[in-house]
């Protein structure tokens, strides 16, 4: 699925200044090149390098710094960005062992503690994640996270010097946006003519998302009121979700739709986006709503959607893991539509303010700054 990570680095290709920006190289699996703007003067095939994965073992890290080494080598650029927390290892790692004076930018897009707490077991394994993160954040020239959160993180967690870090959140296209929210969404064509609210969630179907808690939650609202739940995404978790849907009874009321390449037309149509994740660096599809003029009630996880919601300003927060809270909610923003219409006012702003422009703008500001540009 393509995520905030691809979406800012689809951002940055498309946006960025080529006056100061002489050259781009591209390096990535090959899947992802026909995702990507085109924007760029050379491509590299990572398979082509032995790249592949994440931190399997420190055996396997070897042998992929090798083979970053040997793609700086080749590509020789004056600056080399890392997105998210592997890439950015083979970035830092791979320019220490190939030599050069390669400045790196190792992009942290999540909170990586927060992922260990949750999905990683046993002392020698959380070592060495916290070795390889550590290092690679000592060893870039810069780290660049999209969250205050995430960035105090490194510094309490992994002991990142606070000099080294640069928070840049991610910012959207407002006016692309719009205009994309005018699309089809043809599975929602029946709702035309009804009165039954629409809940919307866009998300990779993965336990990190814990969209049981939203079915949960949404057993709560169905109960009290007519409501449709629809979910944008796939993922392994699909068939566990299917299973839950049935067993509670809900398989009229929620449709799972699978990947869409254009989410903006099914946000535009929701009454409320929910978003409920265990952790989140940044929270993409939050913004997207706010951009679609749709009210988003969302769980305060560590460590996004508080940042992104202005503590509650331009959203509804409530606490994670309480599916009561999140039932409750939703119904009292569904109760409210003017209530609801002038926190989707507030939500315009807020999109507008995390401007697509402001994000590159930041972007290039410390890539010139470390090029010497």
């Amino acid at each position: 699925m393509f995520g905030g990570a691809e979406r800012t680095t689809a951002n940055l290709l498309h946006a960025l200044d080529r006056r100061s920006i002489r050259r781009i190289t591209l390096a990535a699996p090959k899947a992802l090149q026909s995702l990507l703007p085109q924007q760029y003067d050379d491509f590299r095939d990572t398979s082509a390098y032995g790249l592949s994965g994440g931190f399997e073992n420190g055996r396997k890290l070897l042998a992929d710094v090798r083979g970053a080494a040997k793609l700086l080598r080749d590509v020789q650029p004056d600056l080399a960005l890392g997105m998210m927390h592997y890439p950015s290892a083979l970035v830092a790692l791979g320019r220490r062992l190939g030599g050069g004076r390669i400045k790196t930018v190792a992009s942290y897009r999540g909170p990586f503690y927060e992922y260990m707490r949750h999905h990683e077991q046993g002392f020698r394994r959380r070592l060495f994640l916290r070795a390889a993160v550590a290092g690679t954040a000592l060893l870039a020239d810069r780290v660049i996270v999209p969250s205050q959160g995430t960035a105090d993180e490194l510094h309490r967690r992994f002991l990142t010097p606070t000099n080294r870090i640069v928070t840049i959140p991610n910012g959207i296209d407002f006016t692309a946006a719009t205009h994309a929210a005018r699309g089809p969404a043809p599975e929602l064509a029946d709702f035309d003519q009804a009165e039954i609210p629409v809940l919307c969630a866009v998300a990779r179907l993965a336990p990190e998302k814990n969209l049981g808690l939203l079915l949960d939650a949404f057993r709560r609202i169905h109960a009290e009121q007519p409501v449709t739940l629809i979910i944008l995404g796939d993922g392994p978790e699909r068939a566990a979700l299917e299973a839950q849907i049935a067993a509670e009874g809900l398989s009229d009321a929620v449709r799972l739709l699978g990947h869409r390449d254009n989410v903006y037309p099914y946000l535009h149509r929701a009454d409320v986006f929910i978003h409920t994740c265990q952790f989140e660096g940044f929270g993409y599809t939050m913004l997207e709503a706010l951009a679609c003029g749709t009210a988003v009630v969302a769980t305060d996880c560590p460590y996004g959607p508080r940042e992104v919601l202005g503590g509650g300003n331009y959203g509804v927060l409530v606490p994670p893991d309480d599916s009561q809270a999140l039932a409750t909610a939703v119904l009292r923003l569904l109760a409210d539509p003017n209530g609801r219409q002038a926190l989707v006012a507030r939500g315009l702003k807020r999109a507008e303010q995390l401007s697509i422009q402001n994000m590159v703008g930041a972007y290039e500001t410390e890539f010139l700054r470390l090029a010497g540009g």
